[in-house]
């Protein structure tokens, strides 16, 4: 069996950075859908939805699996910096 290569990845120095502080996921049988989008500052209990991600859901799992991680890892330091801190 061939020994599968690894992902070699561009990100170019333009890449355009958002931020986004909302979100809403729905799930089909093949693709997961992730809009994203910002809380409205001039309009109370009002939101714009920006940008749409499809994912396969083999992709979709990858992406939850790096979260749990990332997340696992930051509350880790956070835990770590308050205790040093004390």
């Amino acid at each position: 069996m061939a020994e599968e290569q690894p992902l070699k990845v561009h990100v170019p120095d333009n890449l355009e950075y958002v931020y986004r502080d909302l979100f809403n996921i729905y799930i089909g049988m093949e693709e997961v859908v992730i809009e994203f989008g910002n809380r409205r500052r001039d309009r109370q209990n009002e939101a714009d939805m920006s940008n749409r991600i499809v994912l396969s859901v083999s992709a979709a799992y990858n992406l939850q699996q790096a979260l749990n991680q990332a997340l696992t890892e930051m509350s880790s330091q956070l835990q770590q910096s308050m205790a040093e801190g004390a």
